[in-house]
Order: structure tokens, then C-alpha cells, then sequence
């Protein structure tokens, strides 16, 4: 009996280079995604290694906000330091920052840092009166206590209350000069006479909840009061002053659902965000202020410092992920991490990385996205509570206080990294045999690397390792076992590239 003749072919075996990709937890994975990574960057993409040293700025302990102007600026306890010198106190805990003209405004303590001298000033005033005598556009005081012009300057807006017989003067008004004991305003903005009593004249400062800077001038919103507002034009210490000029402060009243999110300035717009809704303003002065509004998907609560602008797009957290907007329609940068949960986002840039401090799921971690690249990857798990810029560097505060530049420029010898890929498929039926999976790597002298393989599920088995005696690169053999799919994960400690992954296999049996 003749038995039929079994075909062969002459190259049995498939090759193939995997390069490594970005963290994809999604459903619609390739070959070369990682599930889980650690200490990595894309420093030298399409190759992943392990990302540079940082270091820790040991002058900081127990610092709680930071930011820069030409030099950190760094709340610490409740000392403000200026480059390393305490330069005045205030309150303990977190902070935001907006620069208007020379003044650093530090909030919400409603005060800023005067960076002609280094000195910090409060932004409002107050002096308490027991009496005041009128004429039409004068008040002047005997309070041997007070001395208006330590207080108040020319073009001051400031308002008066308290009053009972002359209820009238109760108001709002516009300082046009100032002395000692004596006030002049407009002409006839009051009504004539004296009281005694207990008085107050204070220049008001709103209660924000959020704040930026736009065209020299410090704008915030309101939930309280359901209001947007600017400041003077240059002068963040006046928000009450309505003259009819184009350098006047602004206010509008906002009335659609929800609680402000957060506000940021965005090319020439101002975009004031809630969750569903974006209120984008435009405009150069008062007269010509336009307020339009948008629903899509917007800033999610206590995810104000997520907003970094990198090249005119602004990258941020939403309800359902990660989004930049650069004046149309938010797009999503997060598919690739499916439904995982980010809340209680902090980011920071270089100009170049975005860098994004979460809470996935109740988790801590460190995320990175390039992008140019659209790559994700994840330094660690330490909490940053707020970032800031100086030059080309990113310096962080963490949530135990210590302050950290996060790319020293050194390699770090010390780095534990690891990085797990997702699952290697076929989709030739029936079983492979892998021949071989070679791994191109490059260690520097002192760093090791391990590799660990698992198959359909299974346990994870070391397979390989390797101690770097120089700057080289080398091939790791992994010989598999016969699966319909494996996993690798590799991981080390010391300086690291991670080059590219060959694969050979032959298709085998069904069982």
C-alpha cells in the first residue's frame, strides 16, 4: 500500500523583529505593547531605556508647593523661599501660582511676591475706621490708627460699608488721590456729612477657587459666586474697579450646571473649564470680552494641576481619560489604557514629555507620554503633588515633602526596572514550537538583566540572565516551550537599553 507523500517546505520556520511599543492595556493589542512597565523612557525611541537619574534638591524638606521664576520658588512649611532664602510666611499646604507683571501671586493666601525686591505683599487692604466726615468726593478720618497710604494708591478700587445714617456711601469707589488721613474720588460719589461708628474700607480681593493669567491681568472664577473674574489691567491687587476704560476689572456671572473645574490660558483664549462644559473667552478689554460656551468633555474635579500646554495644545484629565485640546474638539490620548480610573491628576512638561502623577484605581503612579510618539510608559509609583518648569528641567514635589529634579541627565546605576509585554499570539492555527526568541539588549558595566517567560497562562519561569561587563550589545537566547502563547518579562537593575526582540517559530500539531 502506498501512503500518500507529506509535503515539506523548505524554510519551515517564521522570523520575525519585535520592536517594543508603549503601555497598551486595552483589548486591541500588538506585539511589543507592554502591560506592566517600570523606570523606562523614550529617550532613545523606537529602542526603550531606562530613564535618567534624578535628584534630590536637599535644601527642600517638607515641601508642599513649588514653582519658578528664573529661580524655585518653593513653599516650604510656612516659610516662602526664593532660590533657597526665606523671603516671607504663608500658609502651609498646597498652592497655585500666576505671574502678573513683576507679582507672583501665591493663592489662596491672596498675596504675591513682589520680584522687584523679593519682598511678599498682601493683594487686598483693610482699615477699620470709627469715624469719617464726607464732602462730595472726599473722606477723611481722625483715627490717629490709620494711615491711608500705607494702604491704599491712586486708582485703588476700594469699598466702604458699615455705615447706618449715611447708608448711601456704602459703595464701591475709585481712589483718585490719596493722603494720610484724606481720600478724593470722583467728583460727587458722595453723599455730605459725618457718622461715628465701625466702619470698614477695604480693597477687595474676590474668593476664587481657581486662577491663571491672561493678558497681563489675573483672572479666576468663583463657585460661590458662579462668576468669572479679571483683575486690572497689569495690577492683580484690583479686581472693583468699573470706569468705562479698557484697563477696567470684569466680572460675568455664569450659569450653566455644575462647579468650575479649573481655568487656564490657552493661546488667546481663556478656557474656564467644568466637567461637561468649557467656557472659552475672548477678547483683549472689557468692551470686547465674548463668553462661549461648549459642551464636551471637560476637567474632572481635583484635576486642575493635570493642565500643561506644550507647543500651543493643552494636554489634561477628564471624566474618561486623557485628553489634549488645542481649539476644537478634545481628542483622547488614554485609549490604550482602557477603563482604568485617573483621578486627583498632577502634570508637568519639559516642553517635550508630558508628565502626569495619578491615582489609578486608588494606585499611585508616575506616567509619561511622548507626543511625538504617542507612547505611554511609567516611571514609578512615587505621588507628585505638583510640578514646575525651569529651562528644559522638571523639578517635583512629592507627598512627603522632598523636592526632586526628575532628569539629572546622569544615567542612574542604582534603577530597578522592569518591563512585561503583553501576550504573543499566532494566528495560524494549531500550536507553535519557538526555536528560539532572541533578545537584543544593550548594559552598561554593573547592570544586570533577567528574563522570565510564561506559557498559556502558566507560571513564570526565569529563562535567562545576564550581568553587563561593558557598554555592549548581546543577544539573550529564550528557547520556549511549545505554547499557543507566551509572555516576557523582563526586568534588572542598572542602565539598560531594550533594543528590539527576534522571534522563531514553527507551527506544530493541534495538541
Amino acid at each position: 500500500m502506498r501512503m500518500p507523500r507529506i509535503q515539506t517546505t523548505a524554510n519551515p520556520n517564521r522570523a520575525e523583529i519585535v520592536n517594543s511599543r508603549g503601555i497598551n492595556l486595552s483589548d486591541n493589542i500588538r506585539d511589543g505593547d507592554l502591560a506592566v512597565c517600570r523606570n523606562l523612557a523614550s529617550t532613545r525611541w523606537p529602542y526603550l531605556t531606562t530613564r535618567n537619574a534624578r535628584v534630590k534638591q536637599t535644601d527642600y524638606a517638607g515641601a508642599t508647593a513649588i514653582t519658578t521664576w528664573d529661580k524655585l520658588v518653593v513653599v516650604q512649611g510656612t516659610d516662602l523661599l526664593f532660590d533657597g532664602k526665606v523671603v516671607g510666611q504663608v500658609t502651609s499646604g498646597e498652592k497655585q501660582f500666576a505671574v502678573v507683571n513683576t507679582k507672583l501671586v501665591i493663592w489662596p493666601d491672596k498675596v504675591y511676591l513682589d520680584m522687584t525686591d523679593h519682598t511678599l505683599k498682601p493683594l487686598g487692604a483693610q482699615a477699620s475706621l470709627t469715624q469719617i466726615t464726607f464732602t462730595k468726593n472726599t473722606m477723611t478720618t481722625t483715627d490717629t490708627s490709620v494711615d491711608f497710604t500705607t494702604l491704599f494708591k491712586v486708582g485703588d478700587g476700594i469699598t466702604l460699608s458699615g455705615l447706618s445714617t449715611l447708608s448711601g456711601n456704602n459703595k464701591d469707589m475709585v481712589i483718585k488721590a490719596v493722603e494720610e488721613k484724606k481720600i478724593t474720588l470722583t467728583a460727587d460719589t458722595l453723599t455730605e456729612g459725618s457718622e461715628t461708628g465701625t466702619f470698614t474700607l477695604e480693597r477687595r480681593i474676590p474668593d476664587l477657587d481657581f486662577i491663571c493669567e491672561s493678558g497681563n491681568r489675573l483672572w479666576g472664577v468663583s463657585n460661590q459666586d458662579k462668576t468669572i473674574f479679571s483683575s486690572v489691567l497689569g495690577d492683580p491687587c484690583n479686581f472693583y474697579v468699573y470706569e468705562g476704560l479698557s484697563t477696567d476689572g470684569y466680572a460675568v456671572a455664569v450659569g450653566s450646571e455644575g462647579d468650575f473645574t479649573g481655568c487656564v490660558k490657552l493661546s488667546t483664549s481663556i478656557l474656564f473649564w467644568k466637567e461637561r462644559t468649557l467656557h472659552k473667552m475672548l477678547g483683549d478689554y472689557p468692551a470686547e470680552y465674548a463668553l462661549y460656551d461648549y459642551s464636551m468633555d471637560g476637567l474632572r474635579t481635583g484635576c486642575h494641576k493635570s493642565m500643561q500646554i506644550i507647543n500651543d495644545v493643552l494636554f489634561y484629565v477628564g471624566l474618561h481619560g486623557v485628553y489634549t485640546y488645542a481649539g476644537g474638539t478634545p481628542t483622547s490620548i488614554s485609549d490604550n489604557f482602557g477603563v482604568h480610573n485617573f483621578e486627583q491628576a498632577n502634570g508637568g512638561s519639559d516642553g517635550e514629555r508630558y508628565y502626569l502623577s495619578v491615582l489609578d484605581d486608588g494606585q499611585k503612579k508616575l506616567l509619561v507620554y511622548d507626543p511625538k510618539l504617542s507612547v505611554w510608559l511609567q516611571e514609578d509609583d512615587i505621588r507628585v503633588v505638583q510640578f514646575a518648569r525651569l529651562g528644559r528641567g522638571v523639578y517635583m514635589v512629592d507627598d512627603t515633602g522632598n523636592v526632586w529634579l526628575a532628569d539629572g541627565g546622569e544615567r542612574d546605576k542604582d534603577v530597578e526596572w522592569m518591563a512585561q509585554f503583553t501576550p504573543f499570539w499566532e494566528t495560524i492555527e494549531g500550536r507553535k514550537r519557538y526555536s528560539k526568541l532572541v533578545l537584543r539588549t544593550e548594559l552598561e558595566k554593573g547592570a544586570w538583566i533577567k528574563a522570565e517567560i510564561r506559557c498559556d497562562g502558566g507560571r513564570w519561569t526565569e529563562v535567562g540572565k545576564r550581568i553587563g561587563s561593558k557598554q555592549d550589545a548581546f543577544p539573550l537566547r529564550i528557547v520556549p516551550n511549545r505554547c499557543d502563547r507566551f509572555e516576557v518579562r523582563l526586568s534588572g537593575k542598572g542602565p539598560c537599553t531594550i533594543m528590539n526582540i527576534m522571534r522563531e517559530f514553527s507551527v506544530g500539531g493541534d495538541s
